[in-house]
């Protein structure tokens, strides 16, 4: 399993609700029909930040996503809800799950 971290900060007039009705958006017109998409979680952090974890079947799956992101119906909409600036990416393999 492949997780993709997306970090950011919301655009000053977005709310939690546009993000989250954004979002599904964005999920049911594009991200599952994705080859590999297994899922997508939207977190809160205490100081307002988000958090987004899209796990993916493998890297492969997450590349080919990325290079389609072109394709996103109302891409525009959601890169509005980000502060401009205040996105940051890193990606994650899995390794082991204890406990």
């Amino acid at each position: 399993m492949y997780k993709d971290i997306i970090s950011y900060k919301l655009a000053e007039s977005v709310s939690e609700e546009h993000l989250l009705a954004v979002a599904r958006d964005v999920l049911n017109n594009w991200m599952s029909r994705q080859p590999g998409f297994k899922k997508w979680e939207i977190h809160r952090n205490r100081a307002g930040g988000y958090t987004d974890v899209v796990y993916w079947e493998s890297e492969g799956d997450a590349n080919k996503a990325q290079a389609d992101m072109v394709n996103i119906p109302n891409a525009e909409d959601w890169y509005a809800c980000y502060e401009e600036g205040s996105i940051s990416s890193m990606n994650l393999d899995h390794v082991a799950t204890l406990g």
